[in-house]
């Protein structure tokens, strides 16, 4: 067989684990632990902004930590597991960026539909900070100062996410710009940014595409809130007192 038959092979496999990995429901394993079924109260969304809604506070920010977990450590480990076997340097060198990329995707998927919750999950924005962590903890930093700045402003979660990730995916752009520009010298930094090193500023389409893709998965997700926000209805956020 084949290199490019086990690369196959890898990727497929990858991404079954990891869609399976997403379909973890975070929310309502936490929300059961407190007699809760989730599905059933208050927006009926199994995420963590509901779980905090609906059980308080704690509970509602370990569920996020935990979806965000969910994507942050799959990312880790295929970058790892494809350089630990060569196939990435066999292949080209986006192909681990490539393979994060499908991975995140993946788990955002599964996220928002869940293989063990009947495909009923929440709206990935905790996954995909997870995945933007990974990949820039610069343009992660940014983005969570977006969300909490809306938050503060508005107290809406579904307004915070709706420009927050946007703002990542324009933040994004920087780092591809300077993919097709400054760091097509192979020389410049002494070939020092790679992805996958340090604050992962050498980006390519892969990751800009990908996340461009999970952003208007979240946030067609978020088409209702959309309606709400639009009539003037959409409710503050309140989370249970714990």
């Amino acid at each position: 067989m084949t290199q490019e038959f086990y690369l196959i092979l890898f990727i497929v496999l990858s991404l079954i684990l990891s869609y399976l990995i997403g379909s973890i429901p975070t929310a309502k394993i936490i929300a059961s632990r407190h007699g809760v079924d989730i599905t059933k109260e208050g927006s009926k969304n199994a995420g963590g902004t509901n779980v905090g809604r609906v059980i308080g506070k704690k509970a509602g920010i370990l569920t996020m930590f935990l979806d965000g977990l969910k994507c942050l450590i799959p990312c880790y480990i295929a970058l790892l597991l494809i350089r630990f076997t060569g196939l990435s340097y066999l292949t080209g060198t986006k192909i681990d960026e490539l393979l994060v990329s499908l991975v995140a995707f993946a788990v955002c998927i599964g996220h928002s539909f869940p293989l063990f919750n009947h495909f009923k999950g929440g709206k990935c924005v905790a996954c995909f900070a997870g995945y933007v962590l990974f990949f820039s903890p610069i343009i992660a930093v940014f983005g969570c100062a977006t969300f909490f700045l809306v938050f503060f402003l508005k107290h809406k979660v579904s307004l915070s996410s709706l420009i927050a990730a946007p703002t990542v995916f324009l933040l994004a752009s920087v780092p591809m710009i300077l993919d097709f520009t400054l760091l097509k010298d192979p020389t410049l930094f002494n070939g020092g940014l790679y992805y996958g090193q340090g604050f992962m500023l050498h980006l390519s389409y892969v990751t800009f595409l990908s996340v461009m893709v999970i952003v208007a998965l979240i946030v067609i997700r978020h088409k209702t809130n959309i309606k709400r926000l639009e009539n003037g209805t959409e409710p503050i956020t309140k989370f249970k007192h714990d």
